[in-house]
């Protein structure tokens, strides 16, 4: 029951970012078919397959208090990181949107005086980064359909596997159960993509990438103590 506790909750808080960009997809009515939602969980599940088979090999070195304590470090520094993260990308957007408006002001002839200014920092978002299609659902629909096809959706899942491989090393590290844990990716995925797209499909707003990244990241530091107390 302990192993299916911590599977659940780490599939769960895994997919928080796969539920929040289909959040947006609904939002923008961009369609994510039954093929493509499972191309993009079996890409999860293999993610998630690999990753946890890299901290398991890790494992058999170690004294199991050991890797109890490093994998418990792990997931519980990957939590604070990701928290971290999700308001340095929120930094990022702002500063791209004050630039964005800059220009306008610019184009438009209005004093410098009133005009914001702006931070030598870098203004770009990565093109292929969860936090760009969270804020542009529309660049995973490459050929503009309206629909995300397989090719479109091997690539968005590419996008959301990266984020969780180091927690898979963590979970791997910590003696997470590997095809139970796999297993339920794979249904966690399917369930994150279809509950997300059909919420915002009747939404006018989407999840923030703030919301999603904290849920995620308090997620992580909560199963990372408690598999330290409880292995």
């Amino acid at each position: 029951m302990t192993h299916l506790f911590s599977s659940f909750v780490l599939c769960f808080s895994s997919n928080v970012d796969n539920f929040a960009v289909a959040v947006a997809y609904g939002v923008k009515k961009l369609r994510i078919g039954w093929l493509s939602n499972c191309l993009i969980a079996l890409v999860s599940a293999l993610g998630t397959l690999l990753s946890l088979s890299v901290g398991a090999a890790i494992e058999r070195y170690l004294p199991d208090p050991v890797a109890n304590v490093i994998g418990s470090a792990v997931l519980v520094a990957i939590g604070i990181w990701g928290i971290w993260d999700t308001f340095e990308r929120e930094k990022k957007r702002n500063r791209v949107k004050l630039r964005q408006i800059r220009r306008s002001m610019v184009a438009a002839g209005v004093d410098s005086a009133f005009i914001p200014q702006l931070d030598a920092r870098a203004e770009s978002i990565d093109p292929l980064s969860y936090a760009s299609y969270l804020e542009n659902p529309e660049i995973a629909d490459v050929d503009r359909s309206g629909e995300i096809d397989a090719k479109e959706a091997i690539a968005l899942s590419f996008g959301l596997t990266i984020n969780n491989l180091g927690t898979g090393v963590g979970a791997g590290i910590s003696g997470f159960n590997i095809a139970l844990t796999t297993v339920l990716t794979f249904v966690c995925s399917i369930l994150a993509v279809m509950v997300g797209y059909l919420l915002g499909e009747q939404s006018t707003s989407k999840m923030t990438g703030i919301s999603a990244g904290v849920l995620s990241g308090v997620m992580m530091i909560v199963l990372g103590v408690y598999e330290y107390f409880i292995p």
